[in-house]
């Protein structure tokens, strides 16, 4: 390294410490009252060297078992690009004030190990404060394209305890691993003037500074924050029924293509307030960029060539991840195949039962069309961790598993969809703003069908591949 270089560096770090000094941020100064855990942070994007600077503070509330100690999950570390032991560059992180005592461990060097210094019983707060930063990846949920950042699964949050132990989950490539309990999210977003940021949550203010603009969001019972930041967004905004709807795009929309993407919003919003429950959120945004599909609270991210079903599929989700939550690394048919079998109710509602059975007869596991794919999978297991279905993981997941929800209409529900409707209406009602267990979820199929051989059929199917010919 070169003296210039070096002396660089230095200054810069020395910059960054003193920038982290403060031990609370400065995102609100109004009391937050709140049974959900509370995260505050401030957030500075530096665009010269494709870094974030993240600063907050968690006030966590312990919903699980007196603790001695616990995980934070901090997804960034899990690809590092090198020149460090680690990607994140940890300036401090504090437990009610005071220096933490916390190993790095995981196979990915995700997971925050943090002694407590005494016991933090059930039903009472900590306060977490950090401040770090970290480089960007170069394609992935925290990626930098150019003047583009997309930014997900990047501040701390703790693992999940239950009665097995902590759920210490490695970062998904493959698939999805945030399970966690809903929050309440205040953050500010640091980006030069030129950058636009789609983001979940509502835009309290805008603020300007040396050629730079604040972005500050309030996002109240959610399943997680993100946002993107990005210099080339044509943004486009309309109000329907009710609901402010934005779309971030990295190019610009053709007069066809704005009003079909609104349509498939709307469209998809009726359907889904109607057959389940209330879309309790004012905002959506949906952003078209450079990844081909991911879904956040109150935002969703989908490619810039717009796919009508994709649309859908990401905003399906606000139910079935976001205001719905389940382990999602280890029970993914709760998650991505009941949402992807929720989407048929979008064409049902637009084309009756031929647009219903015409989009299932796609999104099944027994199209001659994937007969490779059926033979390869007969008696597989799926209930396995995201990462462990290989490269079967989009076929067993996203075409078997809603072929196994249409054939439990079918055969226990005699092909009433709308009756389906209002069992995953009932679902709603039971496990809004919380989470769902795959037998939580098989016990209410199986209470309100009136069979009482549903679980059993279901969990037939789960722990062997099968063609639905074994029902018991």
């Amino acid at each position: 390294m070169g003296t210039l270089k070096k002396g660089f560096l230095i200054g810069f770090f020395l910059i960054f410490i003193l920038a982290c000094q403060k031990t609370t941020p400065t995102t609100t100064t109004t009391p937050i009252v709140s049974e959900n855990n509370v995260y505050v942070m401030d957030l500075t994007l530096d665009d010269t060297n494709d870094r974030l600077k993240v600063e907050g503070e968690l006030s966590y509330k312990n919903e699980q078992y007196d603790l001695d100690d616990l995980y934070l999950l901090l997804y960034p570390n899990a690809m590092n690009l090198g020149g460090s032991a680690y990607n994140i560059q940890m300036e401090y992180l504090k437990i009610n004030g005071v220096d933490a005592v916390y190993t790095i461990e995981g196979s990915d060097d995700t997971a925050y190990h943090v002694n407590l210094s005494e016991s933090l019983p059930k039903g009472q707060r900590i306060s977490i404060t950090y401040c770090y930063d970290f480089a960007y990846w170069p394609d992935n949920r925290i990626a930098n394209y150019g003047d583009y950042y997309l930014t997900m699964f990047f501040y701390p949050f703790v693992a999940m305890m239950e009665t097995d132990g902590w759920h210490v989950e490695p970062f998904s490539f493959r698939g999805e691993t945030y399970y966690n309990e809903i929050g309440d999210y205040f953050v500010t977003i640091d980006v030069p003037s030129s950058y636009l940021i789609a983001s979940g949550g509502d835009m309290t203010a805008v603020t300007s500074n040396a050629g730079r603009k604040i972005y500050h969001y309030e996002l109240r019972d959610a399943r997680d924050f993100s946002f993107c930041a990005s210099s080339s967004y044509h943004l486009y905004e309309r109000n329907l029924q009710g609901t402010d709807f934005s779309i971030y795009s990295t190019r610009s929309l053709t007069n066809a293509e704005i009003e079909a993407s609104f349509e498939y919003l709307e469209n998809t919003m009726v359907t889904m307030e109607g057959a389940v429950g209330d879309y309790y959120y004012d905002h959506f945004t949906l952003e078209y960029g450079y990844f081909y599909g991911m879904e956040s609270s109150g935002i969703v991210y989908c490619s810039e060539e717009i796919e009508e079903g994709t649309v859908v599929h990401e905003l399906v989700h606000q139910w079935f991840y976001s205001m719905i939550g389940n382990d999602q690394a280890n029970e993914s048919f709760v998650d991505e195949a009941l949402t992807t079998y929720a989407v048929s109710f979008y064409y049902y509602d637009l084309y009756g039962v031929n647009g219903y059975n015409g989009y299932l007869d796609v999104r099944s596991s027994l199209n001659p069309a994937y007969v490779t794919y059926y033979n390869a999978n007969l008696g597989v297991n799926m209930l396995r961790h995201v990462d462990d279905y290989g490269n079967q993981y989009a076929y067993l997941i996203y075409y078997h598993g809603p072929a196994m929800f249409r054939y439990f209409v079918e055969e226990f529900l005699d092909g009433d969809v709308e009756r389906m409707k209002t069992i995953l209406a009932a679902y709603y009602q039971e496990y809004v703003k919380e989470n769902a267990s795959l037998d939580q979820l098989l016990d209410l199929l199986e209470a309100e069908s009136g069979d009482s051989t549903v679980k059993e059929w279901f969990l037939l199917q789960l722990n062997e591949f099968q063609d639905f010919a074994n029902r018991p």
